[in-house]
C-alpha cells in the first residue's frame, strides 16, 4: 500500500514512479494562457508558480481563484487558465490519470481540496456581486486574507496582500479604477493604511468590520 505522501513528494518518490511517468512537464511564462490540444482533456499539477482561473468577456474579467504549488485542476472547464508568474506544471491526459485515482489517495485529496476552494470562491463572488457594494467587498477580502494567514484583526496587524490591484479587482468583480478609488477612500477614512507594497495595516478593526458588514465574532466566509 502506497503511503499518503504530499502530492509532489509522492510524484517525485520511488513509490510514485509509475504515476510520474504519465505526466510531462510544461513551463509557462507570466501572462501565458494554458491551452490543451484540440479535443484533449488534460489534468495538471502546479509544481511552482501561480495559475489564475477566470472568466472573461471583452468588457470584464472575473477571477474564480488562484492555483499554487501542489494544486491540481483540469482544462475541461469553461474557465480560462493563465500563468500570473513563471510557472512549472506537470500535465497528463485526463483519462489516463483517472485510471490511477484508486491507487493514490493523495490525488483524490488534492482534487477535493481544489474543487472546494474554487467552489467557495465562486459562491463568494456570486454573494458579493448580488449583495455587497465594492467597499464592502474589499473589506471582506481583507478580512479573508487576514484569516487565511492567521493574522489577528487588531490595531497595527499587517495583512499580506498577495495580489495586484488589477488582480483584486478581477477577483471582486469590479474595475481596477473603482477598486483603487474605494481602497484609497478607506485609507483616508483612517480604517486601514498602506505598509509597503504588499501589506495593509489595520488602524481601526471595528471600522473594518463595519465596512465588511460583519460581526467580529462571526468572521467572513
Amino acid at each position: 500500500m502506497i503511503p499518503q505522501f504530499p502530492l509532489l513528494d509522492l510524484i517525485d518518490s520511488e513509490e510514485g514512479a509509475g504515476l510520474r511517468r504519465i505526466f510531462h512537464e510544461k513551463r509557462l511564462e507570466a501572462g501565458a494562457l494554458l491551452c490543451a490540444p484540440s479535443g484533449e482533456d488534460q489534468v495538471f499539477i502546479v509544481r511552482s508558480g501561480r495559475i489564475r482561473v477566470y472568466f472573461a468577456t471583452p468588457e470584464q474579467e472575473l477571477s474564480l481563484g488562484y492555483l499554487t504549488a501542489t494544486d491540481m485542476f483540469s482544462t475541461h472547464t469553461r474557465a480560462l487558465l493563465q500563468a500570473t508568474q513563471p510557472t512549472e506544471l506537470l500535465v497528463a491526459r485526463r483519462e489516463v490519470l483517472e485510471r490511477q485515482l484508486g491507487h493514490y489517495p493523495a490525488l483524490q485529496a488534492t482534487i477535493v481540496r481544489v474543487l472546494a476552494m474554487v467552489l467557495s470562491q465562486a459562491m463568494t463572488l456570486i454573494e458579493d456581486l448580488a449583495f455587497h457594494p465594492v467597499k464592502r467587498r474589499i473589506a471582506r477580502y481583507l478580512l479573508r486574507s487576514a484569516a487565511r494567514h492567521k493574522v489577528p484583526v487588531a490595531v497595527d496587524s499587517l495583512i499580506l496582500v498577495e495580489l495586484s490591484m488589477e488582480e483584486i479587482a478581477a477577483l471582486l468583480g469590479t474595475t481596477r479604477q473603482t477598486a483603487s478609488t474605494e481602497l484609497n477612500a478607506m485609507i483616508h477614512a483612517g480604517g486601514i493604511a498602506r505598509q509597503g507594497r504588499r501589506h495593509i495595516r489595520i488602524c481601526d478593526p471595528e471600522r473594518l468590520y463595519l465596512w465588511a458588514g460583519a460581526d467580529h465574532t462571526a468572521g467572513i466566509q
